[in-house]
C-alpha cells in the first residue's frame, strides 16, 4: 500500500503537468483595435452623430427648462416682500413642481434604462455585434486561427503584442470596409 501511495506521488504531479503541457501548446494570440475598425465604420459614425443630435435637443430642453425654473425662482424672490404667506406657499409649491418636473425629464432622457441608453442598445449594439461576428469568422479563417483575441483599444494591458497577430484590417475587410489611414 505505501509503495501504491509512493508511485501516486511521483506521478500523479507529472502526469497533470504533462496533460497542462498539452494545452498550452499552440495556443495563438491576437488582437484588434477595436476603435480602429469603429472609426472605418460609416454606420458607427451614422449611429454617433444621430446619438449626438439627439443629445444637443434633450440638453437644449433642459437649459430651457432649468432657464424657467431660475426665471420662476428670481421672480418669486423679488415679489417674495410683497406676497402674502399663502400666496408665498403656492408659488413655492411651483418652484419645486417644475423642479421635480426638471430632475424626472433628466433622468427620462440621461438616466439609467433613460432614452439615451435604449437609443444606444438599439443604435450601437447591432454595429457591436457584426464586429463581434466579423471577428469571430475571420479567427476561425484558415489562415489566421487564433485562439484568443484582446483588443488593444479597451482597458485590457496588452504589455507585449510582437508574436501575436494584428488582425483589425482582417476584421475590417471582413465587414467589407477599407482602412482609412490617419
Amino acid at each position: 500500500m505505501k509503495r501504491f501511495s509512493y508511485i501516486c506521488r511521483l506521478f500523479f504531479p507529472l502526469g497533470l503537468t504533462l496533460l497542462m503541457a498539452q494545452f498550452s501548446f499552440g495556443q495563438r494570440i491576437g488582437y484588434i483595435e477595436s476603435q480602429v475598425i469603429y472609426e472605418n465604420l460609416p454606420e458607427y459614425k451614422e449611429a454617433l452623430a444621430e446619438i449626438d443630435n439627439l443629445t444637443q435637443n434633450w440638453r437644449k430642453e433642459i437649459d430651457e427648462k432649468q432657464q424657467e425654473l431660475n426665471h420662476l425662482t428670481q421672480e418669486f424672490l423679488a415679489e417674495k416682500i410683497l406676497l402674502t404667506e399663502k400666496m408665498q406657499e403656492e408659488k413655492l409649491s411651483i418652484i419645486k413642481q417644475k423642479e421635480l418636473e426638471l430632475r424626472e425629464f433628466q433622468n427620462k432622457r440621461f438616466g439609467y434604462k433613460g432614452m439615451l441608453f435604449i437609443k444606444e442598445e438599439q443604435v450601437i449594439l447591432p454595429i457591436k455585434e457584426k464586429v463581434a461576428q466579423a471577428v469571430e469568422k475571420t479567427c476561425r479563417m484558415e489562415k489566421a486561427k487564433v485562439d484568443f483575441v484582446f483588443d488593444k483599444s479597451s482597458d485590457l494591458i496588452l504589455p507585449y503584442a510582437i508574436g501575436a497577430k494584428d488582425l483589425t484590417k482582417k476584421v475590417l475587410a471582413q465587414l467589407g470596409v477599407e482602412m482609412i489611414e490617419n
